[in-house]
């Protein structure tokens, strides 16, 4: 057995030191440095006969006090027991949640922190050459103990096993009367860090916190706390309890993409002065059936970026994620959340999903990661008061990379603070419809005020629409196509084919760019057939990314497109092509 020391005769003073103080078997075998799980897991009957082997060399000797300890307060002495066993195996039946695996979290009561440190100030005068180094966190604690005896029982009970990183918990939080009165010394030495402030939300005066308590008691002087506390600590007039047992799981993460269709929809629930300003959102029509599905007890909803109510989110869908709080059911095959999807885009017109999937928390920081490094499309309906050409509508697309200059918008001042945004229209132009009507196509950095960059919101947002075209303009209808982006990290790749040759060079190779510039992709290309196929073809390398020979490809017809394969596919392996809700 493996402990502090190996020296019988020191063994026994330090036990007689602990049998002493009142210690339990348990406290004993904790102080005198035994880690190994296994002999904890022995009946108490087994730790007491131990105990006595190593103190007396009798394993009968019963010399131990019947009162609660005064270092674990009872909690190794009275929650050991098939009683209590039960007691936790009701509440987990009662709450009716389906699980995997299972871990147990204790809350002890603070004062536990203060009689371990005074007792371990006891053994370091007597035993300084053993103890004189040590600290509180050195020994097994009191949770670890509890979790190594009973973990294996409940474990068999509940017949899935006992996982540190489970995302099921048995929680059970042990209450002691006289906690705060037994910390309330450390205020002496520490009266700012324990200086009483206004009680919390709860009412409850939380000054004597586990965070100011450990802190405090890794840095107060021993003779301070000799001084002040009685050491070795005293036997506590009354064994702790346990007031609860709580049973919870953690957050479930599914995301997706959707698309939204009605002018009339929210994201998520809108009210304004307490009142309802639309019978539904986005938001609900999804998780109406999360709800009845999963049962949790809260979600949030959240998504990349949003658009107003009567914009349209068409395209690709915008990336959502659902976070479901304290699911109690969880297992779901993606078959499933399959059906799941399909069942949501059946009972509404106006919202539809795709992409539904399991994701982990990690993978959500991915939503807001980058968001204003996105680059985002839209389509706008236009007005402008005198008539406009086609060729005036033509001079658009002269426009790259616009910087614009942005305060926050008058509809949303009353929610955001006031500031100047600089944005980026990353490209754009324009379809007439008649002389006053005209389709706007842009493309543009993420967060950009797209109606007050085509009405200028009273000359609020610099250059606009109207500056542009030298005629006032107004929106009318707005549509925002797929959003672009996802993980900064991500690579992408496009295939481009071909079986001919353009009739503008110059245009081809300008888009060829500007595709690897806006999508970091990069770009395969395959000449297909006699004109396009032929080496002397120098659009193709033109169009596909460095070096040549690596990205350009030549087949004589269509037919034999499937012998690139296995070429093209190794190197596609290298970028990321997992159909994640995230990453396009």
């Amino acid at each position: 057995m493996k402990l502090y020391s190996s020296d019988e005769t020191e063994i026994k003073s330090i036990g007689a030191e602990l049998v002493d103080s009142g210690c339990c078997p348990h406290c004993i075998l904790r102080y005198l440095g035994q880690m190994d799980p296994s002999v904890y897991r022995q009946s108490f009957q087994e730790v007491k006969s131990t105990v006595s082997w190593l103190q007396y060399g009798d394993r009968d000797a019963d010399l131990y006090s019947k009162q609660p300890c005064p270092a674990c307060l009872g909690i190794l002495q009275y929650f050991l027991d098939e009683d209590f066993i039960d007691r936790i195996l009701q509440t987990v039946r009662s709450s009716d949640y389906e699980y995997r695996s299972f871990i147990c979290s204790i809350t002890t009561p603070v004062s536990v922190l203060v009689r371990e440190h005074c007792l371990l100030i006891q053994l370091r005068e007597k035993f300084d050459a053993i103890y004189g180094l040590k600290v509180v966190t050195d020994l097994p604690s009191i949770k670890d103990v509890w979790k190594w005896k009973i973990g294996p029982t409940l474990s068999k009970h509940l017949d899935v096993t006992f996982d540190a990183k489970s995302s099921f918990d048995i929680a059970m939080i042990f209450e002691y009367p006289d906690s705060d009165k037994e910390c309330a010394f450390l205020s002496d030495y520490f009266p700012e860090l324990f200086r009483k402030r206004k009680s919390n939300k709860m009412g409850i005066d939380d000054r004597f916190s586990r965070l100011n308590v450990t802190k405090a008691l890794s840095e107060i002087p021993d003779d301070f706390v000799i001084r002040k506390k009685k050491v070795p600590p005293c036997i506590p007039t009354q064994k702790c309890r346990c007031a609860e047992i709580k049973c919870s799981y953690d957050s479930v993460f599914l995301a997706g993409r959707y698309n939204k269709y009605s002018r009339t929809l929210s994201q998520t629930p809108w009210f304004v002065d307490g009142t309802r300003k639309s019978s539904s959102s986005v938001e609900e029509e999804i998780c109406n059936l999360l709800k009845d599905m999963f049962r949790y007890d809260e979600h949030r909803f959240s998504a990349s970026g949003r658009e107003d109510v009567d914009v349209r989110m068409l395209g690709t869908g915008r990336p959502f994620v659902v976070e479901m709080q304290n699911p109690h059911r969880i297992k779901f095959s993606q078959e499933k959340i399959s059906e799941l999807q399909k069942e949501i885009n059946h009972r509404s017109t106006d919202v539809k999903i795709r992409d539904l999937q399991f994701v982990s928390r990690e993978d959500t920081n991915k939503l807001k990661e980058g968001e204003m490094e996105k680059t985002k499309r839209y389509i706008a309906r236009c007005w402008s008061e005198s008539p406009l050409t086609t060729e005036d509508l033509e001079k658009l697309q002269t426009y790259k990379d616009l910087m614009i200059y942005q305060k926050t918008p008058i509809r949303v001042l009353h929610r955001r603070p006031l500031a100047t945004r600089e944005r980026t229209i990353y490209s754009m132009s324009a379809e007439k419809l008649d002389d006053h009507h005209f389709s706007l196509y842009l493309s543009t950095q993420a967060g950009t005020y797209i109606k007050e960059f085509v009405h200028g919101d009273f000359g609020r947002t610099k250059p606009n629409m109207s500056e542009i075209t030298g005629t006032e303009c107004d929106i009318l209808e707005l549509d925002v196509q797929p959003v672009n982006g996802g993980r900064s990290s991500a690579m992408k790749a496009v295939l481009v084919m071909t079986d001919g040759k353009s009739s503008n060079y110059p245009l081809t190779k300008s888009e060829a760019d500007e595709l690897r510039k806006n999508l970091s992709a990069e770009v395969f290309a395959i000449g297909i057939g006699a004109a396009a196929g032929s080496t002397s073809n120098i659009e193709i390398p033109a169009i596909a990314s460095d070096p040549d020979d690596y990205y350009t490809y030549y087949v004589k017809s269509y037919e034999v497109l499937c012998s690139l394969i296995p070429s093209i596919v190794p190197k596609l392996g290298k970028i990321e092509i997992k159909q994640h809700p995230f990453i396009l």
